[in-house]
């Protein structure tokens, strides 16, 4: 109810103070309609409902820039290469062009729902869709993101959407202008329409595909349109060597020297993965002030990782963290980022041990960096992750913010004694144990159950869709081959 005031107390309350978050022991959220009235100790004011969650903490909503929105985007990345894995993936595409998405309204419809219905399990209450478009006739239609905005209103997620658009369809295919100023057009017009407002659940991006597919005066033109709409930007880049020996032949240099020469590095500009860069790149993402957005599940299930997150955040760069594969848990991707972070700090894992009993460290020439912790990983999932959308009102719990709380139960003997709650929250929890999300000051989960939700009917209809996006692979391989070859 717009005009009741809700008190939600919890054992550990995570506030934002206006420049860092701080605990709350056994404290206070009271919100009413879609906003955040008192974050702390004994609220003074009346209240309408008052919430006990109990052994909790009540936490800010979770901002997924680079949250898996079809069910279908992982799969790929898991279960379709060869047995000898350096032999690479055992699908190939066939080289004709498809004149239309095999994709039905409903079926678009329902990878949707069934995806958001899995974010917001998993407390996140903000998100960037990334969807694959291994099967679509160009790209991400506009019509395929009109029907994913009424998904989101309906789930009640806050969402940033966007269609996609590029100039070809392989990094050495044609260049198709007339598709080309499709794409574009129609992605410009979607971002005009949900432009949105301070208030609006839905706002856009401008969504375009990588340098490998894309033109750079593309590129450039997008930038010009989100910095004229005061929109973000989010462009793929620097995933892997393979864009590296692309970029390089074709331009005479590196992915982000190309893209501080096209003026694309601005803080418009969010970045997923940005794994290949070189230290003169980074320093010029963090002086332009660009947001990288790290995933580290996705990347893992490619063998690939950031090395270090503490050297990016040593840079200056605005680092957050997406989930862009299966699961859509961001405490597990939280939790795997400052393990990979580890890794690179101690380093065991890529020292050589010699038979004569040397030992050569493989990253020697690296420094060692200012040591993480628990909070720099969840800044990346909140705080940081407002920022790179240029917004204070989301990622935080404080007076003002918009209601979007999510409470996680460590009333469970498999999280173990708490110390800190921020590190107990992501060393020992997992998305299940996101107990309440609440987005908007709409209670959208209450005890692990979807509001308005009929959770069998989706999960039977989402294995349907998926089923049917299996067969794909071999009616669109370039051999014909079914799915078990």
């Amino acid at each position: 109810m717009k005009n009741q005031t809700t008190l939600l107390r919890g054992k550990y309350v995570i506030a934002y103070d206006g420049t860092q978050h701080v605990i709350y022991e056994d404290g206070e959220v009271a919100y009413r309609g879609d906003t955040v009235l008192f974050v702390g100790h004994d609220y003074p004011g009346e209240y309408d409902t008052l919430w006990d969650a109990g052994l909790s903490v009540i936490s800010p909503g979770f901002i997924d820039l680079e949250a898996d929105v079809d069910t279908d985007h992982a799969n790929f990345d898991v279960v379709l290469f060869k047995k000898d894995p350096s032999d690479g993936p055992n699908w190939e595409p066939g080289a004709e062009p498809r004149e239309k998405d095999p994709y039905t309204e409903e079926e678009f419809y329902i990878r949707q729902k069934y995806s958001m219905a899995q974010l917001i399990l998993n407390g996140i209450t903000t998100m960037m869709p990334i969807a694959g478009e291994r099967f679509h006739a160009w790209s991400q239609t506009a019509r395929e993101f009109e029907i994913m905005a009424g998904t989101a209103e309906e789930m009640g997620l806050r969402s940033y959407l966007g269609p996609s658009f590029k100039s070809r369809l392989s990094r050495h295919g044609q260049n198709d202008p007339k598709q080309e100023a499709k794409s574009f057009r129609e992605a410009v017009a979607y971002c005009e329409k949900y432009r949105g407002s301070q208030d609006s659940l839905i706002r856009s991006f401008m969504n375009p595909c990588q340098i490998s597919l894309t033109e750079p005066e593309v590129l450039q033109e997008a930038m010009a349109v989100a910095q004229a709409l005061d929109l973000p930007m989010r462009l793929h880049a620097c995933e892997e060597d393979v864009e590296w020996k692309y970029v390089i032949p074709r331009f005479g240099k590196t992915t982000v020297d190309l893209f501080d020469e096209l003026g694309l590095l601005t803080p418009k500009l969010l970045m997923p993965h940005a794994l290949t860069v070189k230290n003169s790149e980074l320093k010029k993402l963090a002086e332009h002030g660009v947001t990288v957005v790290h995933t580290p599940i996705a990347e893992a299930n490619y063998g690939a990782g950031l090395f270090s997150y503490a050297k990016y955040l040593d840079y200056g760069i605005n680092l957050t963290i997406g989930t862009d594969a299966q699961p859509v848990d961001m405490i597990q991707n939280m939790r795997l980022a400052w393990h990979m972070d580890r890794l690179c700090e101690w380093r065991v894992l890529f020292t050589r041990y010699g038979e004569d009993g040397s030992m050569t460290d493989t990253f020697a020439h690296e420094k060692h960096y200012p040591k993480t912790n628990a909070t720099d990983f969840f800044n990346a999932a909140t705080v940081n992750a407002a920022k790179a959308l240029g917004r204070s009102d989301i990622g935080v719990l404080r007076a003002g913010a918009k209601a979007d709380i999510i409470v996680i139960d460590l009333d469970d003997l498999a999280v173990g004694p708490v110390e800190d709650p921020i590190r107990t929250l992501i060393v020992s929890c997992v998305g299940n144990n996101v107990k309440h999300t609440i987005i908007n000051g709409v209670v959208r989960m209450k005890d692990r159950k979807l509001r308005g939700v009929d959770e069998e009917v989706l999960k039977r209809d989402a294995q349907r869709v998926f089923d049917r996006f299996l067969t794909f692979y071999g009616k669109y391989d370039a051999h014909r081959r079914p799915l078990e070859e």
